[in-house]
């Protein structure tokens, strides 16, 4: 199995100034009560505390908001990873290549550590367990040597 890794950069510089645009509260209510399931989660609605701070809030300050909101809630988890697939090559939606995402799966090693982890195997140790258990092995290792 080859894992290749990529750099990626993003510019964030000058981010929040392209994006002063204002969202109006009235799209963003008619955007929110889309027909279609994936519009409609785009736009939630918002609380009622917010909805007067929302006829003056940008796009940008939207994100920062979102940002902190993501940040909160993986703060108080364990997230172990995270992966991206790439679901289709057509750029399509509604549209999934399940042989796709299965081989970007196995070649990503989500599928092994799947099947170790169903098969009672331990994938995580802290290290003061890990230490105990092992530590007799070579002390000098352990004892900062």
């Amino acid at each position: 199995m080859v894992t290749l890794y990529c750099q990626v950069t993003y510019q964030t510089e000058l981010f929040l100034d392209k994006n002063k645009d204002y969202v109006v509260a009235e799209y963003q209510e008619l955007l929110g009560a889309s027909n279609c399931s994936f519009v409609a989660g785009l736009f939630p609605p918002l609380p009622e505390e917010s909805s007067k701070l929302s006829k003056f809030s940008s796009i940008g300050s939207r994100f920062k908001q979102q940002l902190q909101s993501l940040l909160e809630t993986l703060s108080v988890t364990e997230p172990h990873y995270i992966r991206c697939v790439k679901p289709i090559n057509l750029l399509k939606p509604s549209i999934f290549e399940n042989s796709n995402i299965l081989q970007q799966l196995r070649c990503g090693g989500v599928m092994e550590a799947i099947r170790i982890s169903c098969a009672g195997y331990p994938t995580r140790k802290p290290f003061r367990e890990f230490v105990g258990r092992f530590g007799i092995l070579d002390p000098n290792v352990f004892a900062g040597r």
